[in-house]
């Protein structure tokens, strides 16, 4: 007997303040929920991130290339 999937909905959560490379490589992003900002460095993107972070008691996770 095949059982048809069952699509379980869960309350949207911010986990994360997530550093990410920008799609062409040429720069960095860092995201909280659906807003996001774009940098020229690494070192930008997480020190925007660790104040975003800090102030929505968030962590921070890195995703690399």
């Amino acid at each position: 007997m095949n059982a048809s999937p069952v699509l379980i909905r869960f309350p949207l959560r911010r986990a994360a303040v997530l550093v990410v490379p920008e799609r062409d490589g040429e720069g960095w992003l860092a995201l909280a929920g659906s807003d996001g900002w774009s940098f020229g460095s690494l070192d930008e993107a997480h020190h925007e991130a660790n104040w975003l972070a800090s102030n929505l008691s968030l962590s921070v996770r890195e995703v690399l290339r």
